[in-house]
């Protein structure tokens, strides 16, 4: 006599390795559809700009090569930000450390004064923002 029970078993036991073979096939088609349309629209987006091979592969060796470097080092923690607000008095530009009022320098055009915080402030990032008087810095403003 055969028992029931287990032919009962023996079928869930196929059916839940079928499903999980057939989620696997579902996973990596599915994987292998999304990979292909990312791929086609990128090259859309590329055409469009008309970006050529040629244009990425300069652009490739341009970024290994030794000659091209990050300019802004945002992000590194030993980069020091001083953060100034301009005045104008006259004729003369006075530059203030915006945290305590801290003179800074002076100068008569903005090449001058961008000149004396060059000497006074170790190597430093200066931001100025607008509402502290970065229109000070245009050429047609001194």
């Amino acid at each position: 006599m055969i028992d029931i029970s287990c032919v009962e078993c023996y079928n869930i036991n196929m059916d839940m390795i079928e499903l999980i073979i057939v989620g696997i096939l579902g996973i990596i088609v599915g994987w292998q559809a999304a990979r292909q349309v990312h791929l086609d629209g990128f090259r859309q987006l590329l055409k469009a700009l008309k970006v050529t091979e040629e244009d990425l592969l300069r652009a490739m060796i341009k970024i290994q090569s030794a000659e091209w470097q990050l300019d802004d080092h945002e992000g590194s923690k030993d980069s020091t930000v001083v953060d100034v607000k301009l005045e104008q008095q006259g004729t003369q530009i006075f530059a203030y450390r915006k945290s305590d009022d801290q003179f800074l320098a002076q100068g008569s055009d903005a090449d001058s004064l961008i000149e004396r915080l060059n000497q006074n402030l170790t190597p430093c990032k200066v931001v100025v923002a607008k509402e502290d008087g970065a229109d000070l810095l245009l050429k047609n403003n001194t």
